[in-house]
């Protein structure tokens, strides 16, 4: 039989509030009969339900965990499996759990907490201009994003995107190359326009050619990075080198450049941006730029947790640093 807060009592011969009150590690109760109630806990074998700490405390335990839809293009990307993967490590560690929503409405995410549903609110790839979020800062939600938003006071852990983006085009002109193309995702994402800023940048800096036969949008899926590459190699003068912003379109423009009979890295070198556990199986294998997935999803939740609880001020703005991996798939121009 399940033992109760009354076994627990009884066996420490106090009453049933003064057990409620150590497990809610109140200041009221003497350090002799916490140890004596904790002994008691111990010996009898008693934990708490999830239901009663949270009725006890009026906290749900409960981290809402909003994510982009269609499904598809979530799950099937291993960006948000990475970050995922932080997400629950960190939680667990945190003494949370996560409540998934997928985002395939606007959400009014303010009814959440009304509702006493959460805790707290992860949202992941966020659109820059989304105005839900000015009204969670309005009412001082707990909230973190994972990528930057155009509102000024939003929370949010992101990598480098401008500094990663800057790092592998500088490389690709180090080693030669002076036509450079661009490949990369909608501006409707900020950490797209400041990849895109970061390869503009660069050129700007060693008075290169820019143009928009160079560049070509994608939607961060194989299919649509070997669209994009198919048309960008359809321009009279095909780049030497071209900085993908993400793996998935990276990967997908491979298999472009490979049916236009062209060699990686000899005639055209490629790098992508994210460094996926698939870069390193390519033929060749993916020159790319690596951002901390895994540690973005630690440090969003381990931050949102000090948010709930009261330890942290707002806004949180935290940069985590990327770096360069070279591969394969990068080589000089002769």
């Amino acid at each position: 039989m399940r033992k109760t807060i009354e076994h627990v009592a009884q066996l420490a011969e106090v009453s049933k509030a003064t057990v409620s009150r150590v497990l809610n590690n109140s200041p009221k109760v003497t350090e002799q009969t916490r140890e004596k109630v904790m002994k008691a806990i111990k010996e009898s074998g008693y934990y708490p339900s999830a239901m009663a700490r949270r009725l006890t405390t009026n906290k749900a335990e409960t981290i809402g965990l909003i994510i982009p839809s269609p499904q598809d293009k979530t799950f099937g990307n291993p960006f948000y499996t990475e970050i995922l993967r932080g997400f629950t490590h960190q939680a667990k560690i945190e003494g949370y759990d996560l409540l998934l929503f997928i985002n395939e409405h606007q959400f009014n995410y303010s009814q959440l907490f009304h509702d006493r549903r959460v805790d707290g609110l992860l949202l992941v790839g966020v659109n820059r201009n989304d105005k839900g979020i000015i009204q969670l800062s309005k009412n001082n939600f707990p909230y973190m994003l994972t990528g930057k938003i155009d509102y000024k006071e939003a929370n949010y852990v992101d990598a480098e995107n401008r500094k990663g983006a800057y790092q592998a085009v500088s490389y690709l002109v180090n080693l030669g190359h002076k036509r450079i193309g661009y490949l990369g995702g909608s501006f409707d994402f900020v950490f797209n326009q400041e990849r895109f800023e970061g390869y503009l940048q660069v050129l700007k800096e060693h008075n290169l050619e820019y143009g928009k036969e160079l560049t070509m949008e994608s939607i961060n899926t194989e299919e649509s990075g070997y669209e994009a590459m198919r048309k960008l190699l359809e321009s009279s003068s095909i780049p030497t080198a071209v900085f993908v912003a993400n793996d998935l379109d990276a990967i997908g423009s491979m298999k472009a450049v490979k049916e236009k009979g062209l060699r990686i890295p000899e005639d055209i070198s490629l790098i992508g941006f994210d460094d996926i556990q698939l870069a390193s199986y390519t033929e060749p294998t993916l020159t790319t730029v690596r951002q901390p997935i895994y540690e973005m999803g630690t440090t969003a939740i381990s931050l949102l947790v000090q948010l709930i609880e009261g330890k942290k001020e707002v806004p949180l703005k935290v940069e985590l640093p990327t770096q360069l991996i070279i591969r394969g798939s990068s080589g000089g121009k002769i």
